[in-house]
C-alpha cells in the first residue's frame, strides 16, 4: 500500500516518546513532501492506518462525512475496538450526521459567538485576577498559575459546577485524555487499556469517579433546573427521549476533557511561542489591532490536538492513492496547519498572517469544535491582559511536554516576566 516513497520513510507516529521530546515538524514535512497519503503500519497486531497531512486533503476528509465516518471506528483513538466497546463509550463527537446534530443541538445555542460574549466581562475579571497574582511573583509556572485554572473556571461557570470540584475534575480529565503520560497515570501509560475498564468512557480506570460527579449534578438539575448547560443536558431529549445514564456519562466526560485540555494547551503553547519570539511579542504589545490576527496565527502555529481518526465507508481515493472500505484514515490537523502549499513559510510565526481557515478546531466539517468561539475568546482576553501587564517574558527552563501523539501540550511552563 502507499507509494514507493512512503516505504522509504522512517516514520513512527505511534511512538508517544517522539511527541514528548519535541514537536516533530520534520516528520510531517517529510510526509507532506514524499508521501502525503501514507500507509502507517499498526502496532501489536493492530492493522495499519492512513496518515493524511496536506491541508486540502485534511479539509476534504473532514467535509466528506459520508465517505469518512467518525462513528464506525471512533474519532480520538487509532487503535481498533470491538463494536460493543465503541457503542458503550461513544459520545456525540463520534456520531455522524444527522445523529451528531441531534445531540449537538442540546446545548449548541450556548456556544455561538453571541452567546459566549455574555461571559466576557466575567472572564476578563478572572484573567486579571490570575495575572496580577502571577506577575507579582515574576517567576512562576504558567500552566499552574494561568493556563490550567482559567479554562476550568470558565467551563465550570458555564456548566454550573462548584469551584471546589474543579481541581479534582482537572486531575481526572488529564488521566482520561492523556493516558499515555506516566506523570498522570503511572505505569498504565505503557500498558494500554485494561479489560475491566474497556466499557467506561475513554476506557479509563478514573472514568467512574469523574462520571459520578456528573450524575449527582444531573440528578439535581432534573429536580431543580438552572440557567446552565448541565440543566440543558439533564433535561434534554434526543429523538423524543431523555438521555440514558450511559449517554449522560459519555457527554459529561467529553465536556470536561475537551472543554479544559484544549484551551489550557492553547494558552500554554501560545505563551511559549511568544516567549520564543520576543520580536513578535513586542509587536503585539505595540499594536493591539493585531490581536485578532494573532489569535488565529497562534492557533495555527500551536495546535493543541495532533490528529483525529475517520473510517472509510466505501472505496475511495486521495491524491490517486486507493483507500479501501473499512480503512482507518487519520487526519493530522497540526501538520495541515504547517502545509507550505497553503501557508507560505509555515514554520515562521507571523502575527499579521490572520489564517482564519486554520484547522485547529476541525473547521470545515460538521464536527467542528463546539467550543471554538469560547476558546478563542479565552485566548484573546488572556493575551489582551497579558500584554498590558508584562513588558517581556522568557522561558526559565525547557518545559516538559506531554507524552502523547493525540494531545500536543506542556505539563509545565516555567517563565520569568518583566512587569510593564
Amino acid at each position: 500500500m502507499g507509494t514507493p516513497a512512503a516505504h522509504r520513510l522512517a516514520v513512527d507516529l505511534l511512538d508517544h516518546d517522539l511527541f514528548a521530546d519535541h514537536e516533530p515538524w520534520e516528520v510531517f514535512e517529510a510526509l507532506q513532501q514524499q508521501a502525503p497519503v501514507y500507509f502507517h503500519p499498526g502496532a501489536d497486531g493492530d492493522r495499519g492506518f492512513w496518515v493524511i497531512t496536506k491541508f486540502d486533503d485534511v479539509r476534504a476528509v473532514l467535509k466528506d462525512y459520508g465517505t469518512f465516518s467518525s462513528e464506525l471506528g471512533g474519532a480520538a483513538r487509532i487503535e481498533d475496538l470491538p463494536e460493543d466497546v465503541l457503542a458503550a463509550r461513544r459520545n456525540f463527537l463520534e456520531f455522524d450526521p444527522p445523529k451528531h446534530g441531534r445531540y449537538r443541538r442540546l446545548f449548541s445555542a450556548d456556544f455561538t459567538p453571541s452567546a459566549v460574549r455574555r461571559y466576557e466581562v466575567w472572564l476578563r475579571e478572572l484573567v486579571c485576577e490570575r495575572l496580577d497574582h502571577a506577575v507579582a511573583r515574576r517567576e512562576f509556572d504558567l500552566v499552574e498559575e494561568l493556563a490550567a485554572p482559567i479554562p476550568i473556571r470558565v467551563l465550570g461557570h458555564i456548566l454550573g459546577l462548584p469551584d471546589d470540584e474543579l481541581g479534582s475534575l482537572v486531575e481526572l480529565a488529564d488521566r482520561l485524555l492523556v493516558d499515555t503520560e506516566p506523570e498522570f497515570v503511572g505505569e498504565l501509560a505503557y500498558s494500554g487499556e485494561q479489560d475491566e475498564y474497556r466499557y467506561k468512557p475513554f476506557g479509563s480506570p478514573w472514568a467512574e469517579e469523574l462520571c459520578a460527579i456528573g450524575r449527582a449534578h444531573y440528578a439535581e438539575r432534573r429536580a431543580c433546573p438552572r440557567d446552565d448547560v448541565l440543566s440543558l443536558i439533564a433535561n434534554g431529549t434526543v429523538e423524543d427521549r431523555p438521555l440514558d445514564e450511559r449517554e449522560l456519562d459519555n457527554m459529561f466526560a467529553l465536556m470536561i476533557v475537551a472543554g479544559n485540555e484544549t484551551t489550557r494547551q492553547a494558552i500554554a503553547l501560545s505563551t511559549l511561542a511568544l516567549a520564543s519570539h520576543p520580536e513578535s511579542y513586542r509587536r503585539l504589545r505595540e499594536d493591539p489591532a493585531l490581536m485578532e490576527s494573532a489569535v488565529e496565527e497562534l492557533l495555527r502555529f500551536c495546535p493543541p490536538v495532533w490528529f483525529f481518526r475517520r473510517t472509510a465507508t466505501a472505496a475511495t481515493t486521495i491524491r490517486g492513492v486507493e483507500i479501501a472500505a473499512g480503512d482507518k484514515v487519520t487526519v493530522w490537523f497540526a501538520a495541515a496547519n504547517r502545509d507550505a502549499d497553503h501557508y507560505p513559510d509555515p514554520h515562521r510565526l507571523d502575527l499579521t498572517r490572520n489564517p482564519a481557515d486554520n484547522l485547529t478546531f476541525g473547521r470545515g466539517g460538521p464536527h467542528v469544535c463546539l467550543g471554538q468561539h469560547l476558546a478563542k475568546m479565552e485566548l484573546r482576553v488572556y493575551l489582551e491582559e497579558l500584554v498590558t501587564r508584562v513588558a517581556a517574558l522568557s522561558v526559565a527552563e525547557a518545559p516538559p511536554r506531554l507524552r502523547s501523539n493525540f494531545s500536543n501540550g506542556l505539563k509545565r511552563l516555567p517563565v520569568a516576566v518583566t512587569p510593564a
